[in-house]
Formats: C-alpha cells, sequence, structure tokens
C-alpha cells in the first residue's frame, strides 16, 4: 500500500498548501483519509436513518428544506437545525485552528470533534435516539451536525488534491475529471491525474462502506456516535507533533 501513496509536497514548494494538507499534518494521511472519510459515512447514514436528516451530507438537506415544506418530508426542522449547526461549527472551529497556540491545528480540530460527539451521544441516549418525536430528533441532528462540522475542519487536502471528508458531490466531480485526464493527459499531469483520481476513489469507497456499516449500526443506536469517538483515537495517535505555525 505505501508504494501507492502519493508523495508529499515538497517543502521548497512555494505553491505547497496551507495548514490543512494531511501530509503536513498527519503521519499516514492515506490511511487518516480512508477511516475519517468512513466514520463520516458511518455517522451520516446513522442519522438519516434515526433521525430522518443527515448529519454532514449538508446538499441533501438543502434539499429536505425545499421539499420538506411542500408537505414531501416532515423531518426538514432537523435538516435545518443540522445544517445550521454544522456551519458554525466549521466556521468557529476553523478560527480556532488558525490561532496560535501551543497545540497543533489537527490536535485542536480533533478536540472538538471529540467534544461534539462526545455531547452527540450524551443526547442521543437521554434523547431515546430520536424516538421521542420531532423536537427531540432536530435536537439530535444539530448535535450531529455540530460534531461533524468540527469533524470536516480535520484537512481538506491530501498531496495538494483536494479531499473532503464529510460530503462527496464535489469528489465526484472532481475524480470524474481526474480519471478523464488520467487516461488522455500526457505525461506528468497524467501521473498527478492518476494520484488524484486513486484518492478520489478511496475517499468514495470508504464513504459509502462507512454508510453501510451505519446502517447496520442503527439496529443498536445508543451508543453509536461514541465508535465516532473510537475512530478518533488512531487519527489522534497519527498527528505530528509539531507545534502550531511551524
Amino acid at each position: 500500500m505505501s508504494s501507492s501513496q502519493p508523495a508529499p509536497p515538497s517543502p521548497d514548494d512555494p505553491a505547497r498548501p496551507g495548514p490543512e494538507e494531511s501530509y503536513r499534518e498527519f503521519r499516514r494521511p492515506i490511511a487518516v483519509l480512508a477511516l475519517c472519510t468512513g466514520t463520516a459515512g458511518f455517522l451520516d447514514a446513522f442519522a438519516f436513518l434515526r433521525y430522518g436528516t443527515f448529519v454532514a451530507n449538508q446538499s441533501g438537506n438543502l434539499i429536505f428544506l425545499g421539499i420538506g415544506p411542500a408537505g414531501w418530508h416532515p423531518a426538514w426542522p432537523a435538516a435545518g437545525a443540522s445544517l445550521l449547526a454544522f456551519a458554525g461549527a466549521a466556521g468557529v472551529v476553523s478560527w480556532i485552528r488558525s490561532l496560535p497556540g501551543r497545540w497543533s491545528p489537527a490536535l485542536r480540530g480533533l478536540g472538538a470533534t471529540a467534544l461534539g460527539l462526545s455531547l452527540w451521544t450524551f443526547l442521543n441516549v437521554l434523547l431515546h435516539h430520536g424516538q421521542d418525536g420531532p423536537v427531540s430528533r432536530a435536537v439530535l441532528a444539530a448535535a450531529g451536525g455540530l460534531a461533524t462540522g468540527a469533524f470536516t475542519t480535520l484537512f481538506v487536502r491530501t498531496a495538494g488534491v483536494t479531499t473532503t471528508i464529510t460530503y462527496q458531490s464535489g469528489t465526484v466531480v472532481k475524480t470524474g475529471g481526474h480519471i478523464v485526464r488520467w487516461i488522455a493527459a500526457p505525461g506528468t499531469d497524467r501521473s498527478r491525474a492518476r494520484q488524484a483520481s486513486l484518492l478520489g476513489l478511496l475517499t468514495l469507497v470508504c464513504y459509502s462502506i462507512g454508510g453501510g456499516i451505519g446502517a447496520v449500526a442503527q439496529q443498536r443506536p445508543h451508543w453509536v456516535p461514541a465508535w465516532g469517538l473510537l475512530a478518533l483515537v488512531p487519527v489522534a495517535l497519527l498527528v505530528r507533533r509539531v507545534r502550531a505555525g511551524t
């Protein structure tokens, strides 16, 4: 597997990406990418099957906000709660990651995600995983949105290629374009397109596999968000131990 990983960007490259570049923040970025996208798909599938809305796929929630008031999706208030919480958490945690401090941006992002998942787990148990009605489902969707909004800030690029953790519509578009260039482009461009295509396909496959596991897990729903906390442990162990801003 290691031989097929794309080379990290050179430190001397003037176009070197910013701190969200996973090669700068993690020692095994491909493994982290696979684990994070799989976890996001897992949490999203669980939330959809239990609350009737997504906590990561905010494109889907926007559709629910359109068709819900038209009478076709009663859970649309939960979709709105998730969307607002996701946006707020992503904005706040991105700002926290940019601040100077003792802890690296990756560790701060992981800490915020862990807090969000802990809150979601507590509320999921307290509110009986949304069985008490639409208000409890909206609260739980908001808690899930907070956690995944923090989660999506962990990184947005791997080897200079956009690799989004929590929503994959853009990944599908970009991967299609990279595959065409892989087939048609000459020389260096073709090699670069191959790397980007493989990263995109890995992301999509892991997200889908995570969704399947989330569908199975919803049969025992009380502690499912805590499973996301377990996934953060190996991610935290793979964080590069460097000071923020170095």
